[in-house]
């Protein structure tokens, strides 16, 4: 083999290479999609209603989002005979999906449900035609927000749930070791992005 077929070889090695590469991002890609249509599809299905915790219910959706796509992965595989997509892939395709989704949820659907300010300007955009001062947007937080929506019973009622607090013999509760353990993790994240401490240390 001349120098000229040894180097018509590196680059058509270097091509391929090239093409393998935008083909596993494609892949990937189309995957993704795939995988936030499923997440979306599972949520809004009968499944787990009893899972209360919107937080944990998504969660596991998006795992089975997760393990669906990967599966898909294997089943293409095998389909089109393809070599240049191995176990890892498949390993990778359900780690990406689930982190991805996992960003999207908790930043936009987990939102919509807490947010104290998403309520503040839904309110004020359905009643609209009139303005508000400051100490009525509270006093309208707090009637509607706190009160009427039990804002506070959903969220004691989730920590008892994940164990975080747990109800004593005499009717009281109290913070569990896991409960703690969450503190602490809260306080070393509110040092390190130097958040508002009020909320860590009352």
């Amino acid at each position: 083999m001349d120098n000229n077929d040894f180097k018509d070889t590196e680059n058509l090695n270097r091509i391929s290479s090239v093409r393998e590469i935008i083909y596993t991002l494609l892949t990937y890609a189309v995957l993704y999609i795939i995988s936030f249509g499923f997440m979306v599809l599972l949520i809004r299905l009968p499944l787990l209603k009893g899972m209360h915790v919107l937080m944990y219910r998504g969660i596991v959706m998006i795992v089975i989002a997760g393990v669906l796509a990967s599966l898909l992965l294997v089943l293409y595989r095998k389909w089109r005979k393809i070599t240049w997509l191995s176990a890892k892939d498949v390993v990778l395709v359900f780690i990406l999906t689930c982190s991805i989704n996992m960003v999207f949820f908790t930043l936009i659907p987990v939102t919509v449900e807490r947010s104290v300010s998403v309520f503040m300007l839904s309110y004020m955009d359905k009643y609209s035609d009139r303005t508000y001062t400051q100490d009525e947007v509270a006093e309208i937080f707090i009637d509607k927000y706190v009160n009427e929506y039990e804002a506070f019973e959903k969220r004691f009622d989730e920590q008892l749930t994940t164990g975080s607090i747990e109800q004593n013999a005499d009717g009281t509760y109290s913070i569990t070791d896991k409960g703690r353990f969450i503190v602490k993790m809260f306080r070393f994240i509110s040092d390190v992005f130097e958040t508002d401490k009020r909320l860590v240390e009352p």
